[in-house]
C-alpha cells in the first residue's frame, strides 16, 4: 500500500471516527450515525457535500477491506466468460436480465445492478410508501417521509454503496415526531415488500 493509500485509509478513519482495529460491524454503524447527522434535513449546517465526504469515506475503508481480503492473482485461473450483452459503468448485465435483490441485513439490500439503476427502482418503490422529501443522484442518497398507521411520521434515509457486483441500499430510519417509530428493519421490511411487488425484472 502507498504513503498516499495509507493517507487517505487514515483520513477515511478519522473522518468516521474509527480506528485500524474498528470492527467493521462498528465501522458501518459510525458510518450510518454519520451519513444521518450530515442530512441537510437535520442539520441546516450541512450540506450534500459533508455527505459526499462521508459517503467517499466509507467507499475508500470498503475498497481497503476489500483489498486484504482479495486472494493474489492466479494467472493459470481462467477468467470468467463475459456474456451480457451491454456495459453500463463498468458493469456487464443483460438488457433481459431480471434485477435480483437480496436482503443482506437488518438495514442493507443488495442488488444486481448499477447504482442508477437501483436508484430508479428505490424511487418507484418510494412512491408507494410515502413521498421523496429529498434526492441527490450524486452521491446516491434520497430520502422518503413514511406514514404508517398508529406510528409517527417516519423518515427512511437510502445510502447506495456500489460493489464490484452489486449495487448495497443502507437503509436507516427514525421518527420525525417527539415519539418513538418503527425499528429501521421493520421499515426495510416495508420496502421490500413495496420492491417485490414491483418486480424485479429489468
Amino acid at each position: 500500500m502507498t504513503d498516499r493509500a495509507r493517507m487517505r485509509v487514515a483520513e477515511a478513519q478519522s473522518l468516521l471516527g474509527v480506528e485500524a482495529d474498528t470492527t467493521w460491524a462498528e465501522v458501518r454503524a459510525a458510518y450510518r450515525a454519520r451519513i444521518r447527522a450530515s442530512h441537510p434535513d437535520r442539520n441546516a449546517n450541512s450540506d450534500s457535500a459533508d455527505a459526499v465526504r462521508i459517503i467517499d469515506a466509507y467507499r475508500v475503508l470498503q475498497q481497503n477491506r476489500s483489498a486484504a481480503s482479495t486472494p493474489p492473482f492466479d494467472p493459470g485461473r481462467a477468467a470468467a466468460p463475459v456474456t451480457a450483452e451491454r456495459e453500463v459503468e463498468g458493469w456487464h448485465r443483460s438488457t433481459t436480465e431480471p434485477i435480483v435483490m437480496e436482503r443482506i441485513g437488518a438495514d442493507t439490500i443488495a442488488f444486481s445492478a448499477p447504482a442508477e439503476e437501483t436508484l430508479t427502482r428505490l424511487l418507484e418503490a418510494c412512491h408507494e410508501i410515502g413521498e421523496v422529501t429529498y434526492l441527490d443522484r450524486s452521491v446516491p442518497i434520497a430520502e422518503v417521509l413514511c406514514r404508517f398507521e398508529g406510528e409517527p411520521s417516519t423518515s427512511l434515509v437510502m445510502t447506495l454503496q456500489g460493489r464490484a457486483h452489486t449495487t448495497e441500499v443502507f437503509f436507516t430510519a427514525e421518527s420525525i415526531e417527539a415519539r418513538s417509530g418503527p425499528a429501521t428493519d421493520a421499515v426495510v421490511d416495508v420496502m421490500e415488500d413495496a420492491l417485490a411487488r414491483l418486480g424485479q425484472g429489468p
